[in-house]
């Protein structure tokens, strides 16, 4: 009952959909007890295949919406980009077929045998009883399949003709978002971490940490004595624990950390039932990132806008040149 009463919201908020101009109205047709929504060139999408994508995020959509309106606004909207993924789907298969290409039989086959063996541990039975639920067969699901493969790889194409990016771009892009590139005060840091047990009191442990602490203090590598002493995953890498930015550690070692110098070692720190002595390998100050140091990450944000670009005007033209209509 509740499935069914879901399911009337939203062919109600589908018609408001149209109410509201977020797809073209046309003249109303039915197939079946089905509405269409859209045509595709002489592909038909039905009001309940959309409905199908959407009711599995409507709880989702409702848990983040703050008010009955805001609900059906963002239920609208997803319906809409359904819609036109669909639509988009559709296109972009043409297309590919259009040139003369296609997906190795084989590649399909180990693709649905990976997906079975992932999803349903290898079991035949189990996937069947899950497409019985959608209303789909096999057949139509290893299509569903071919299509997704078909779409992947046409987008990966279009991203692929982007042209090397400039140093000249780079720059520019750097110096019109400089604060995206600030970074607050870091450290990278190696621990000895000595835990209390059933065997192994905080009173022994404190006395062994003062031990540690003397034999660093003679010159002993503090990589060494943390790979002899220290009980945590980073002991066998020497008590190396990477970079940390002010703020991620504890409150208590945060503070001691960002108050050494480089190569100081903090004195034996107690939470809880553990002890905690740190030293500082390296240090970065707080400001904004140099060129050479996000240089990538920039290649890469303008790389994938320009790649989404140029994606973006060629489905636009796929549009214009298929028969796509709409319908209320």
């Amino acid at each position: 009952m509740k499935l069914k009463i879901t399911l009337l919201v939203l062919v109600a908020m589908t018609g408001s959909l149209f109410a509201n101009g977020l797809l073209r109205p046309s003249t109303k047709r039915v197939l079946g007890n089905n509405n269409i929504i859209a045509v595709v060139e002489d592909r038909v999408i039905t009001r309940a295949e959309v409905m199908k994508e959407v009711e599995p995020f409507i709880p989702q959509i409702k848990a983040g919406a703050r008010s009955d309106f805001e609900f059906t606004h963002r239920v609208n909207a997803y319906i809409r980009e359904i819609v036109q993924n669909m639509v988009d789907r559709e296109l972009i298969v043409k297309e590919f077929r259009a040139k003369g290409m296609s997906i190795p039989q084989s590649y399909l086959d180990t693709h649905f045998d990976d997906h079975l063996a992932k999803e349903f541990n290898g079991d035949r039975a189990e996937l069947i009883k899950f497409l019985q639920a959608q209303g789909k067969t096999i057949k139509q699901f290893r299509a569903d399949q071919e299509k997704d493969i078909i779409v992947g790889y046409m987008q990966n194409q279009k991203r692929q003709s982007v042209s090397e990016i400039s140093p000249a771009k780079i720059k520019e892009y750097y110096e019109a978002n400089k604060q995206k590139w600030y970074s607050p005060a870091s450290a990278k840091i190696s621990l000895i971490t000595l835990k209390s047990s059933m065997y192994v009191s905080l009173e022994d442990n404190k006395k062994l940490a003062k031990e540690i602490i003397e034999r660093l203090a003679k010159g002993e590598s503090f990589a060494e004595l943390a790979r002899r002493f220290s009980k945590d995953d980073s002991s066998a890498k020497g008590g190396d624990w990477g970079w940390y930015k002010k703020g991620e550690l504890n409150p208590i070692l945060d503070k001691q950390i960002f108050a050494l110098d480089v190569g100081k070692v903090t004195e034996p720190t107690v939470i809880g039932d553990m002890i905690f002595i740190l030293k500082v390998e390296e240090k970065k100050a707080e400001g904004i990132q140099s060129i050479d140091d996000v240089r990538e990450q920039i290649e890469w944000t303008i790389v994938d806008q320009n790649a989404k670009a140029i994606y973006q005007k060629w489905l636009e033209g796929l549009r214009r040149n298929a028969y796509v209509k709409y319908y209320e």
